[in-house]
């Protein structure tokens, strides 16, 4: 009983963020408020269900056999989705513009460059990948280079479990992401076949980043890169789309399983998914919960964390880790071993302010709203290409405050809005619109 309730409970916080989208979000399926859902379905309302039938399958449970603990953690991620919610829906006015679709269509369909654009994204990926291997001193023609990559994420670099993931190399790959979203922008709005081909190269390319990483959400935001520029651009949704997004989608879930099997572990996807704290995750929720008491509140500390993440860990081997996930793993949980417990926003939170962590996410939801406005509004999209950053910053900033933490996004958010700025002013033509009503700027002029 206590168990169906929970499902409940989630099932509820799933179907609100998802309503509140359709309601208010600017972007059909890919507005904040529908990444609140994804990852509440998967993170929270998936997971409870399997643990209903499979309850060994929750990660909470190798470590926490409090009586009740589930519950606990439930209403706390419950109290902070909803909070969530309300922010959003403070945060929309009145005057909230909708979606400047065709002033992105005539950004985004002139692009300039395209060759140039095509061949330095190879080449940045190519000297991103020389690099990752001189770190990681794994040799190119290494019969298990993708095993090492996936098996192992990170190099040890002291005696405290703290390690060095090589974040700094990898924001380098930005730029064949940032060149996928240009050349598929512009290829949708001239409905020029040579540039889809040009893109779906790109998408081939970053697959094999994702490979090199060892991270399987690097697949998923592929697939969130390709799906929010077709639905800005005015895409709809048709039976074409829905067979390219759901071709899409099932090669994902097989790559994610291919990388599940290269870590080396017996358990299927699925059991990968349930029993980690990967999404919105109830796991974290209830391990904070049950183990950070208010002695060891941080205070809002974590948040400040992103002021000495920039300095290379090359350059300050003893750097604290910024990702607040190893700290849950090492003095929380007490788990000695390297590497780090997924955190995720709501587990942030909650070990900064207790209970009262559940009101960030009512400031969370506000942010996502007015960013949402303001990149996709006319005047920015026209004369800054800001609907690009959409896709680039916003999502992995929705997702990095449901999923990771505040610190550990900040840091590489503000070395890739350096790459994505240089790029929008080398390829992107910027306008002045002669009008300001917003569908009606048909004459616009070069800055």
């Amino acid at each position: 009983m206590e168990n169906l309730l929970i499902v409940a409970l989630a099932l509820v916080c799933t179907v609100i963020p998802f309503w509140m989208g359709g309601r208010y979000g600017l972007l059909h399926l890919v507005s904040p408020m529908h990444f609140l859902g994804y990852f509440c379905a998967f993170g929270f309302l998936v997971k409870v269900a399997v643990y209903g039938g499979r309850p060994e399958y929750a990660f909470y449970s190798r470590y926490i056999d409090t009586p009740g603990a589930m519950q606990i953690g439930a209403i706390y991620l419950a109290g902070f989705i909803l909070l969530m919610c309300l922010g959003y829906r403070c945060a929309v006015r009145p005057f909230d513009p909708p979606p400047a679709i065709s002033e992105a269509r005539i950004v985004a369909g002139g692009l300039i460059g395209q060759g140039w654009l095509f061949a330095g994204a190879f080449a940045v990926a190519g000297l991103t990948f020389a690099l990752l291997l001189q770190a990681r001193g794994i040799s190119l023609f290494s019969a298990d280079l993708l095993t090492a990559f996936n098996a192992d994420k990170q190099i040890n670099v002291n005696s405290d479990g703290v390690g060095a993931t090589l974040a700094g190399i990898k924001t380098l790959f930005v730029v064949p992401k940032f060149a996928f979203v240009l050349l598929l922008a512009q290829g949708l709005v001239q409905r020029a076949r040579w540039l889809l081909v040009q893109a779906f190269v790109l998408a081939m390319l970053l697959v094999g980043i994702a490979l090199i990483s060892g991270d399987r959400f690097e697949l998923v935001e592929l697939l969130v890169f390709g799906s929010i520029t077709y639905l800005m651009l005015g895409g709809r949704i048709g039976w074409r789309s829905l067979i390219c997004m759901t071709a899409a989608a099932g090669l994902v879930l097989w790559l994610s399983a291919y990388m599940t099997a290269l870590r080396g572990t017996d358990a299927g996807l699925l059991h990968q998914i349930v029993g980690s704290t990967y999404f919105l995750d109830i796991n974290a929720a209830v391990m904070v919960t049950d183990q950070v008491k208010p002695v060891s509140y941080l205070w809002g500390e974590t948040y400040g964390w992103w002021t000495f993440g920039w300095v290379p860990r090359a350059i300050w081997v003893d750097k604290p880790a910024i990702d607040l996930g190893v700290f849950l793993k090492r003095d929380v949980m007490q788990v000695a071993t390297g590497g780090a417990f997924n955190v995720t926003g709501p587990g942030e939170a909650f070990m900064n302010f207790g209970w009262a962590g559940s009101f960030v996410g009512f400031a969370l939801g506000w942010v996502y709203r007015r960013a949402e406005v303001l990149l996709l509004s006319a005047r920015s999209g026209l004369r800054h290409g800001s609907f690009y950053l959409y896709p680039l910053t916003l999502y992995p900033f929705v997702q990095a405050t449901l999923h990771s933490s505040f610190s550990g996004f900040i840091v590489g958010a503000v070395a890739q809005l350096v790459l994505i700025f240089a790029m929008i002013a080398v390829f992107v033509p910027r306008y002045r619109s002669h009008q300001m009503t917003r569908f009606r700027s048909t004459e616009v002029a070069h800055v």
